[in-house]
C-alpha cells in the first residue's frame, strides 16, 4: 500500500500544472480568438469543449467550496453569467481563505476548536437568518378549502352566482340585481350586481385636489393587527368607516387549488395596518366589509386589480365602488416600470423583499418574514397615491377634452371593477378557455402531426378532468412542457412514460397504466382525425368576462339590421371580378390566382406584376362605368376624399404606361425640369421594347432577353460619349471665343493711352497691409496668405525664472 503524498508533493504537483495551463492559455491572444476560430472549424470545436469543460469545472468548485455554508454558489452557465456573477464568486473565494485561516489557527493553536456537543448547535446567526426563496413556497399542508363553511366545487356546470347575502349602498335592489342575462354569443351568466352603482359613482372632491401627500408612518415602530375572528372584524370595521381612503391587497395561492384561494387580505388606513385571514371557515362572513368597499365617498386604492377585482367576487363576496388603480396611473404618467416594487422605491426608497411574492400563503400561523412583506404592500399605498394624484393633476390640460389624467385613472379603475368571474368551463371540441388547449398550441400549432395532436387533447382532458377531483392546479398534475414532450414522443410502455412526465403529481404514477391506453387510442384515432390546423386559430367569437362589453348587446346584429328593412347589398363583397387598376389584361391570371390554394388560407390578393409607383391618380375611376362601381360600394361621400382633391394635377398619356425603363435613367436634366431644349433628341432616349400587349388600359410593353439587353446597353453607352465629346468640343470652342473677346478689349485700351510708369515709393505696403485694404470690390474679403498663421496654437509664455538672493518684495 503505498503512501499518501505529502503537502508539499501535492502542491508543487498543483503548481506545476497551473503553470504549464498558463503558458498554454497565454500562446494565443484572446482577440485573436476569433480569427482562428473562422479558419479553422477544429478549432472552433476544441475551443468549444474546452469552454464547457472549464465552465463544469468552475460551477463543480463552486458548489463544493460553498457546501454546508450560508453562501449560495453563482450560477455559471456561459461566459456572460462569469462576468455577472463575478462579485458571487469573489464572495465563495473570500469565504474559502476566511475557512482557511480559522483552520490554520486551529492548528498552530491560536484559537480552540469547538466541543462536539457545541459544534452540533446551530449558530444565532444562521437562526436569524432569512430562509431562501424555496424554503416557503412548497409546503406539504392541508387543504384549508376543506374546511369551508361552503366547500368550493370544481365540477359546476351552471354560470356562477354572486355570493351577496346583502347588498349595502344600493342603488338597485339586490333581487334587481342578482338576475340572469344573455351575452352577444348566446351565453347566459348573472348580471354584475353593482354595475349601476359603479357606471353611475362620482369620485369626492379631494380626489380632485392638489395637496401635500401626508407623510406614512415609520415602518419600523408600527406594527399591523390579526384579523381572524368575527369580534376583530368588527373593530376594523369601525375604522374603516372614519376613513376617506384606504388601501387594500390581497394574497393568493393557486398551486394546491383548481381554482385558487384568497389565502390573505390587508387593508391601511393612514394610521393604522390590518392583515385579514380569509381561510377562516367564515370567510363568506366577510362580506360586512362591503359597507365600505362599495362606499362612494371613501376611495379604494389598489395596485393592479386586474385579479383582485375577480378573486374578492368569487372567494369573498366582495365588490369595490370608487376604485383608484396605481397601476393605470403609472401607465398615464409615462413611467418606466409599472410595478408596485418600483413605486415603493420611487416614492419611499423601500425596497421589498420579493422572495416572498410565490410563497405559500396557505401557512399559519406566518413567518414573521412574510407577515411584514404582506404588510408593506399596503403601508406606503396611500402615500403613493397622494404623489400620483398630484403629478396627474400637474399634468393635466383641463383646456381640451379628455385631457384631466385623473378622471381617465377613474374611468379605466371603473372598468376593471366592472368586471365578473365566470366558471371555467372545459371546451372539450374548440379548447377554448383559461385552462383551454388552444391558448396554449396557438403560437406553434405546425409542430404536431395528427396523431400528435390528438395524444395532446387527450392528456390535455385527463389531466383537467383529474385537477378538478383532486382540485389541484392542472401544472402540478402535469406541466405543460411534459404534456407537449409526451404528446411529441407518444409512449406507451409505463416506464417510458414515466420518464417523460417529469415532474408530475403522485397521481400520475398511480394512474399510469390507464394513461397509457389513452395515449394508445388517441393515437390511432389520431390517424383519420382533424389537423392541428384546422381547429387552432384566433378566436374571434370568445365570450368577454368584462360586463362594460355586455353593453353593447343591444347593438343589432345583422341578420337583425336585414329584419329591420336595411339593405344588405350595400356591404363591399371581399374581392371583386375584375381588377380595377390592370383592367382585363390580367384577367386570366387573376382567375388562376382566385382558384388556387394561396387565396384559399388568406384573403389578401397577390398580384404578380410589379406596380409602378403609387400615385393618386392610380385611384381614378376613369374609363369604368359608375353604375357598375356603385353596385358594389356603399355610397360614402367621404370614400377617398384625399384622391380626389389634388391641386394642379399633371396630365398623364392614359394610352399606355411602361412596366420596365431599359435605359435606366431615373435623374431629371436641369433643361428637362426648367423647360428648356433636350440636348439629344427624343428618339434616343426612347426605350426599347420588343413585345406590345393590348388591352382596356392602354398599351403594355415589356422587355425581351437579356442578350439584346446587352446590345442596347453598348449602343447607349457609345452614344453617351458622342455626346461628352460633342460637350468638350463645345465648351473649349466657348472658352477661345471669349480668350479672342478679352485680348481685344485690352489692346483697345491700351491704343488709347500712354503706359504710366509703377510708382514704387508711393504704393501701399503688401507685407504690412491694413485689414481694410484687402477688401475688394462688393464688400468680399479679399484673399489673405497670412489668415491660417493667426489660428495656429500658441506656445506657452517665458517663465521668468528665479535668481539667488532676495525677491524684490523684500530689497529695502
Amino acid at each position: 500500500m503505498t503512501a499518501e503524498p505529502g503537502f508539499k508533493e501535492l502542491q508543487g504537483k498543483i503548481s506545476s500544472a497551473l503553470v504549464k495551463t498558463t503558458r498554454t492559455a497565454g500562446q494565443i491572444a484572446s482577440d485573436d480568438l476569433a480569427f482562428h476560430r473562422s479558419i479553422n472549424p477544429e478549432v472552433d470545436r476544441l475551443l468549444d469543449e474546452q469552454n464547457k469543460r472549464l465552465l463544469a469545472l468552475a460551477r463543480d468548485l463552486n458548489k463544493s467550496a460553498t457546501a454546508g455554508t450560508s453562501t449560495s454558489p453563482p450560477q455559471i452557465t456561459n461566459l456572460e453569467s462569469v462576468e455577472d456573477g463575478w462579485r458571487g464568486i469573489v464572495d465563495v473565494v473570500d469565504s474559502l481563505f476566511e475557512r482557511a485561516d480559522a483552520c490554520l489557527d486551529e492548528f498552530t493553536g491560536v484559537i480552540k476548536k469547538l466541543a462536539p456537543s457545541r459544534q452540533d448547535e446551530p449558530s444565532t446567526a444562521n437562526a436569524k437568518r432569512p430562509l431562501s426563496k424555496c424554503e416557503y413556497r412548497f409546503q406539504n399542508l392541508p387543504k384549508p378549502q376543506r374546511l369551508f363553511n361552503t366547500v368550493p366545487k370544481n365540477d359546476e356546470t351552471t354560470p356562477f352566482k354572486p355570493l351577496l347575502q346583502s347588498k349595502p349602498n344600493a342603488a338597485v335592489s339586490l333581487q334587481d340585481s342578482v338576475v340572469t342575462v344573455t351575452g352577444l354569443h348566446g351565453s347566459t351568466h348573472y348580471k354584475h350586481p353593482y354595475e349601476t352603482e359603479i357606471a353611475q359613482s362620482t369620485y369626492p372632491d379631494p380626489a380632485f385636489v392638489q395637496s401635500d401627500p401626508i407623510p406614512y408612518l415609520p415602518f419600523e415602530s408600527t406594527t399591523a393587527t390579526w384579523v381572524d375572528t368575527p369580534e376583530a372584524v368588527q373593530d376594523m370595521l369601525q375604522h374603516l368607516k372614519a376613513a376617506k381612503e384606504i388601501a387594500v391587497d390581497l394574497e393568493h395561492h393557486d398551486l394546491h387549488s383548481y381554482v385558487g384561494l384568497v389565502s390573505l387580505m390587508q387593508i391601511s388606513t393612514r394610521e393604522k395596518d390590518w392583515i385579514v385571514d380569509t381561510l377562516v371557515p367564515w370567510r363568506e362572513d366577510l362580506q360586512v366589509l362591503n359597507e365600505v368597499f362599495t362606499d362612494p365617498r371613501i376611495i379604494k386604492v389598489l395596485h393592479g386589480s386586474n385579479y383582485d377585482i375577480v378573486w374578492l367576487q368569487r372567494d369573498l363576496g366582495l365588490y369595490v365602488v370608487s376604485l383608484f388603480d396605481t397601476y393605470h396611473a403609472s401607465k398615464l404618467l409615462g413611467y418606466p416600470r409599472h410595478g408596485l416594487a418600483h413605486l415603493l422605491q420611487r416614492f419611499t426608497d423601500y425596497l421589498p423583499d420579493k422572495r416572498y411574492q410565490m410563497a405559500d400563503w396557505r401557512m399559519r400561523p406566518l413567518p414573521q418574514q412574510m407577515f411584514d412583506y404582506a404588510r408593506s404592500d399596503t403601508h406606503f399605498l396611500l402615500f403613493i397615491y397622494d404623489s400620483m394624484r398630484n403629478e396627474l393633476l400637474k399634468k393635466s390640460d383641463m383646456t381640451v377634452a379628455n385631457g384631466n389624467l385623473v378622471n381617465s385613472v377613474h374611468d379605466l379603475s371603473k372598468a376593471e371593477a366592472l368586471q365578473r368571474y365566470e366558471r371555467n368551463f372545459y371546451d372539450l371540441g374548440a379548447g377554448y378557455g383559461a385552462n383551454g388547449w388552444n391558448s396554449l398550441l396557438k403560437n406553434t400549432p405546425g409542430t404536431f402531426t395528427r396523431e400528435q395532436f390528438a395524444v395532446y387533447r387527450a392528456i390535455h382532458q385527463w389531466r383537467d378532468a383529474v385537477a378538478r377531483i383532486e382540485d389541484e392546479s392542472i401544472n402540478h398534475i402535469l406541466s405543460n412542457q411534459a404534456l407537449a414532450t409526451i404528446a411529441r414522443e407518444m409512449p406507451t410502455e409505463p416506464s417510458a412514460l414515466l420518464r417523460h412526465a417529469r415532474p408530475s403529481h403522485s397521481v400520475v404514477k398511480n394512474s399510469i397504466s390507464s394513461l397509457s391506453n389513452i395515449i394508445a387510442k388517441a393515437r390511432v384515432e389520431g390517424a383519420n382525425g382533424p389537423n392541428v390546423w384546422d381547429l387552432v386559430k384566433p378566436r374571434s367569437h370568445a365570450p368577454k368576462s368584462l360586463a362594460v362589453a355586455d353593453l353593447a348587446k343591444d347593438i343589432p346584429k345583422p341578420n337583425e339590421r336585414a329584419e329591420q328593412g336595411e339593405s344588405m347589398t350595400k356591404i363591399a363583397p371581399a374581392r371583386l371580378n375584375k381588377s380595377r387598376f390592370w383592367g382585363e389584361i390580367l384577367q386570366g391570371m387573376w382567375q388562376s390566382f382566385s382558384d388556387s390554394k394561396i387565396l384559399r388560407r388568406s384573403d389578401e390578393p397577390c398580384l404578380a406584376l410589379p406596380l409602378p409607383p403609387f400615385t393618386a391618380e392610380v385611384f381614378e375611376t376613369q374609363g369604368l362605368n359608375e353604375s357598375s362601381i356603385s353596385a358594389h360600394e356603399p355610397n360614402d361621400p367621404g370614400m377617398r376624399a384625399e384622391h380626389r382633391f389634388i391641386k394642379k394635377r399633371k396630365d398623364y398619356d392614359e394610352d399606355a404606361f411602361v412596366i420596365k425603363q431599359l435605359d435606366g435613367s431615373k435623374k431629371r436634366k436641369l433643361n428637362e425640369v426648367q423647360g428648356g431644349p433636350e440636348p439629344i433628341p427624343a428618339e434616343d432616349k426612347s426605350p426599347r421594347t420588343d413585345c406590345t400587349v393590348e388591352g382596356e388600359m392602354g398599351r403594355l410593353e415589356i422587355p425581351l432577353d437579356d442578350a439584346e439587353d446587352k446590345q442596347v446597353a453598348a449602343q447607349q453607352r457609345k452614344r453617351k460619349q458622342e455626346r461628352k465629346a460633342q460637350k468638350k468640343v463645345l465648351k473649349e470652342q466657348k472658352r477661345h471665343d471669349e480668350l479672342q473677346q478679352n485680348n481685344g478689349e485690352g489692346n483697345a485700351r491700351m491704343d488709347g493711352r500712354k503706359t504710366e510708369a509703377f510708382d514704387y515709393e508711393n504704393a501701399p505696403s503688401v507685407l504690412h497691409a491694413q485689414k481694410e485694404m484687402g477688401r475688394q470690390k462688393g464688400g468680399r474679403k479679399g484673399f489673405d496668405p497670412y489668415a491660417k498663421s493667426l489660428n495656429a496654437p500658441k506656445g506657452m509664455r517665458k517663465v521668468q525664472k528665479e535668481g539667488p538672493g532676495r525677491s524684490m518684495t523684500y530689497q529695502s
